[in-house]
């Protein structure tokens, strides 16, 4: 070991043995510090980082000086000379000279033994110096720990997931709402990569660091926030929809040295926006609808009066007869779309009555029990009996359930299951459709119940789907669609139980 070294070993021992056995102090006079010292000697929390201060003794002539008494109060005893004191205490091992006079301080370096330290007005002056710092720096330590406080109560009760992240992606710390959905703690999470913590629940969102549209990662590399929509599928079968934001953290330097990651739900609002594109389009339709009533029908009709006309003459041969036939065709083809059109534009004029919905399911699984067992579908119908009534047409449900069914189907050309089940949840009156079909595709999704659109070529208006989900809300309910490819889809009405309908009409009467 060096003689470098070696030395800042032993300063390191000395100090190490002096914390551990303090100071027992000895003070001469009360002048200028007195005040300092002793406040120092009071707070006993600067031994974390202090050596111990015991006051056992003081050199003054006056016993009823203010200062005194505050010396006293500490448990110091009042003496009349230095050496009194010392004999007294020979445990004394630092001594305070306050009276400032400087033959003092020579004369006791002369006659004080080596392990007794003495610290003159100047020293006394440092110790203010350090008074002064205690208190500013608990001063700050209170603010800061205030502060840390508001900041922490703000960081975790961001609704948003949030986490901050180090330049490797590695999850340095993270809010309440993170931990609340994972189900795990804090310490579980640190040091993983910001896509292995959400891996379990969102195993298809396709987010990890080589991704080309990771917020992380445009970041990491431009130094700019960043944001991206990830969407994927849960394991109900529904759409979630996740807008993530990325923001870049620098140092005094101006080097990136963490980024904070904020994941924010926006499947509600999403699913809103979509309610609110389907009304638009449900009222340009309804005004395009009106315009083809007047526009299409009316010569449409003066086409099929000929037409028939013309089939009843005897001048045609055959082979124009089947022309003929085949523009009356296309022509009443032509009028049941337009019809279609118009009747999905206009209100749903319904019955309200009160519907019993397992006998609705029971009476359509007949009506499907000749088609499912020809396309070797087994049928399944799990029941609440307990079940409340739902408001409503009956008739109107049935032509839903009849969509559904024949939806699913189409679905299981090689056979399968379908399934109607009843229940309830706090509001509604459940109907579920269920089947083990080839589902829905994610990039059509979202468009299964926009009118018009269809995936059978050729055949069908596009409007099945749309008029249910229109009939379901008309009556105060509401419609959802679970699919997974491969697995099959579900379809839930929910329908407004008899005795809540009852009493809101009760009300708006009143």
């Amino acid at each position: 070991m060096s003689d470098l070294n070696e030395n800042l070993y032993q300063d390191q021992i000395c100090i190490l043995e002096e914390t551990e056995k303090g100071f027992e102090i000895g003070i001469i006079g009360t002048g200028i510090g007195l005040g300092s010292i002793l406040e120092l000697i009071r707070k006993t929390e600067l031994e974390e980082f202090f050596p111990r201060l015991n006051l056992v003794g003081i050199v003054h002539s006056k016993k009823d000086d203010p200062k005194v008494k505050e010396a006293l109060e500490l448990g110091a005893k009042v003496y009349s000379t230095c050496a009194e004191m010392l004999s007294m205490h020979p445990e004394i091992n630092l001594v305070i000279e306050l009276s400032h006079q400087q033959q003092m301080v020579q004369k006791l370096r002369r006659v004080l033994p080596a392990n007794i330290s003495i610290i003159d007005h100047a020293g006394a002056t440092f110790l203010c110096g350090m008074l002064i710092m205690s208190e500013v720096g608990d001063k700050c330590r209170l603010n800061l720990f205030q502060q840390q406080a508001v900041l922490s109560a703000l960081f975790d009760q961001i609704q948003d997931d949030i986490l901050l992240l180090d330049a490797r992606g590695k999850v340095l710390d993270v809010n309440h709402s993170v931990t609340k959905k994972l189900g795990k703690t804090k310490q579980d999470l640190l040091g993983l990569f910001c896509w292995e913590i959400f891996s379990e629940i969102v195993p298809s969102s396709g987010c990890d660091l080589r991704s080309p549209d990771c917020p992380f990662r445009k970041t990491l590399k431009e130094g700019v926030p960043s944001e991206s929509l990830q969407t994927w599928v849960d394991k109900d079968g529904r759409a979630q929809y996740y807008r993530v934001y990325a923001y870049p953290v620098f140092d005094e330097q101006g080097q990136l040295t963490k980024i904070v990651e904020m994941r924010r739900d926006i499947t509600q609002r999403t699913e809103m926006e979509k309610r609110l594109q389907q009304s638009e389009k449900l009222a340009a339709i309804g005004e395009l609808a009106s315009y083809m009533a007047h526009e299409i029908r009316n010569p449409l009709f003066t086409i099929g009066g000929f037409a028939n006309s013309l089939l009843r003459s005897s001048d045609l041969n055959e082979a124009s007869k089947e022309k003929i036939k085949i523009i009356l065709m296309e022509s009443q083809r032509l009028d049941h779309i337009l019809k279609n059109i118009i009747n999905f534009s206009r209100p749903t004029q319904s019955e309200e009555t009160e519907i019993n919905v397992n006998r609705v399911i029971m009476d359509i699984l007949q009506l499907f029990r000749l088609s499912c067992e020809e396309q070797q579908i087994k049928t399944e119908a799990n029941i609440n009996h307990g079940l409340a009534l739902a408001k409503g047409d009956p008739e109107l449900i049935k032509q839903c359930l009849t969509n559904l069914i024949k939806n699913s189907i189409e679905a299981m050309p090689r056979g399968g299951i379908l399934t109607l089940a009843t229940g309830m949840d706090e509001k509604f009156i459940m109907i579920k459709v269920k089947d083990t079909g080839k589902g829905i595709p994610k990039e059509i999704r979202e468009k299964v119940f926009n009118p018009f659109f269809s995936t059978k070529k050729g055949e069908g208006a596009g409007l099945g789907l749309a008029m249910t989900k229109k009939i379901v809300e008309d009556m105060g309910g509401k419609l959802e669609l679970f699919s997974e490819e491969n697995k099959g889809t579900t379809i839930v009405l929910y329908l407004p139980p008899s005795p809540a309908l009852e009493n809101s009409r009760k009300q708006a009467k009143s």
